[in-house]
């Protein structure tokens, strides 16, 4: 008895996308998100640092088609909590349609990077299929992970709790702004953590922040009607912004020593 080899991740490409009158000429009313952490996927809590959220949605081009946009963004720590992407907190910057080749550069994705181009084909097939089928339920905005700062031990007692959402918390489980930090404070790496929007105010004694991937969905699809309004907002104490890259200028021209892909057997 013969086994038939597993698909790899190529395969599955030019199963779905290779046929190139496959491109589209208006954009899907979608958007789709998952992650990578540090180089793979996992749950729990994370340094923020090693954690790269991942967005994919269609964006028209000059030629009036549509590019399968892949694009991938870190975090850092700023006074007012996270912020998530930006220009400069792009990691890459793709286009799906173009077929992958090994050690790619440009807007075309590198073969050998396959954890990635297994991700961005789920997210593909998520986003096809609530187009396909539109009374399936999609965010209205992307979610963002938890978030939670990091202190010393030590420093725990002196960490107070503040704003719009903390008071709303301490009212909800009707107890005092100590009981409510006291109960909800964890341990993890050695610091005590406690949520970042209540805690914000003590950005500069933080010793780090950690995404609590506990839950939080591997892939998600939102509702995306207008790039610039849809892809950049606020959650709590963190801002985003999946729209802007400073690759962008580079997509537009591909390097003399990109090697073209090799057509598949037929």
């Amino acid at each position: 008895m013969t086994l038939l080899s597993q698909p790899t991740p190529l395969d599955q490409w030019r199963r779905r996308l290779g046929d190139k009158g496959s491109r589209r000429a208006q954009p899907r009313p979608f958007g789709a998100l998952g992650y990578l952490a540090g180089g793979s996927v996992l749950e729990g809590p994370i340094e923020i640092s090693k954690l790269v959220l991942v967005v994919l949605y269609d964006e028209r081009g000059r030629d009036g088609r549509c590019a399968l946009r892949l694009a991938g963004y870190g975090g850092t720590q700023v006074p007012w909590g996270v912020k998530w992407g930006g220009a400069e907190q792009c990691r890459f910057f793709k286009d799906l349609r173009l077929e992958p080749v090994p050690e790619a550069r440009g807007a075309r994705l590198d073969a050998n990077r396959t954890e990635l181009l297994r991700l961005g084909l789920q997210l593909q097939r998520d986003l096809d299929r609530h187009y396909r089928y539109r009374q399936l339920a999609a965010r209205r905005t992307p979610m963002l992970p938890n978030l939670w700062a990091g202190f010393r031990l030590s420093d725990a007692a002196t960490i107070t709790g503040d704003g719009p959402e903390f008071d709303a918390e301490c009212r909800r489980k009707r107890r005092s702004p100590k009981e409510l930090m006291v109960a909800a404070m964890r341990t993890e790496f050695g610091l005590v953590l406690y949520l970042l929007p209540w805690v914000s105010h003590h950005w500069q004694r933080s010793l780090g922040v950690f995404a609590d991937l506990t839950g939080y969905p591997r892939r998600q699809v939102f509702r995306l009607s207008h790039p610039a309004d849809d892809l950049v907002g606020f959650q709590g104490a963190a801002q985003f912004d999946f729209l802007h890259s400073r690759f962008r200028s580079a997509v537009k021209r591909r390097p003399r020593c990109q090697k073209r892909p090799v057509l598949a057997s037929v």
